[in-house]
């Protein structure tokens, strides 16, 4: 009951915030002038996995993510369009071992990781408070999909493997954050609406290219 209330109270403030601000010109833009461009960014995320789920594919419910976006904004409705993508490490509790071969002939034995690549799409608006505007608040509605999400050994072309059969989903966000300089620092988190993630807490550093 509380996830569903959390979920609707979400994705509800994120309709209407969106709605509020592509109407709205920017306060910091008074001449309206529409300033565009690409800006980078990069992140390490706390994820939490749906339990059943987890379970089922023998990783435990949280993992850790690292990774990075490209983000195109607009200046007259600090409007965000984010592109971006994960590396996931699950913590696995049905690792495999075997003996590898190099190049040289060497063998060695190696033991399992279980890793995902996921990537995805943001987009929302930024709004800007505080003293001289440099503090803000963001919301935004995202959509997620794993393109890799396995347990195998790594570097290695011929090793047995398994599928991780995690899915991403939609998600709505809700971030802090501050301008130092050139830099933009945020904290956001993640609802997940849909798919087999619960929920990110994510610590990201973006600034201009």
């Amino acid at each position: 009951m509380a996830n569903a209330l959390l979920t609707s109270c979400l994705l509800g403030t994120s309709l209407l915030t969106s709605v509020a601000f592509a109407a709205a010109p920017s306060s910091n833009n008074p001449n309206n002038i529409d300033y565009t461009g690409w800006s980078w960014s990069g992140h390490v995320d706390h994820v939490t996995i749906d339990s059943q789920a987890a379970a089922e594919q023998w990783i435990e419910d949280t993992a850790t993510a690292i990774g990075g976006a490209a983000e195109y904004y607009s200046s007259k409705t600090e409007n965000t369009l984010v592109l971006g993508t994960s590396i996931l490490f699950y913590r696995d509790n049905a690792e495999f071992s075997q003996y590898v071969e190099d190049y040289w002939g060497d063998t060695d034995y190696s033991e399992s990781d279980a890793t995902a690549i996921m990537i995805f799409a943001e987009y929302g608006p930024k709004y800007r408070f505080g003293q001289d505007n440099m503090s803000f608040f963001t919301v935004r509605g995202g959509v997620s999909g794993m393109l890799y999400s396995e347990r195998a050994i790594s570097s290695c072309s011929n090793c047995y493997s398994e599928d991780i059969d995690i899915e991403g989903g939609a998600y709505g966000v809700l971030g802090v954050g501050q301008t130092l300089g050139s830099l933009d620092l945020s904290v956001q988190f993640q609802q997940y609406l849909s798919g087999d993630l619960d929920n990110t807490i994510r610590l990201k550093l973006s600034g201009a290219f």
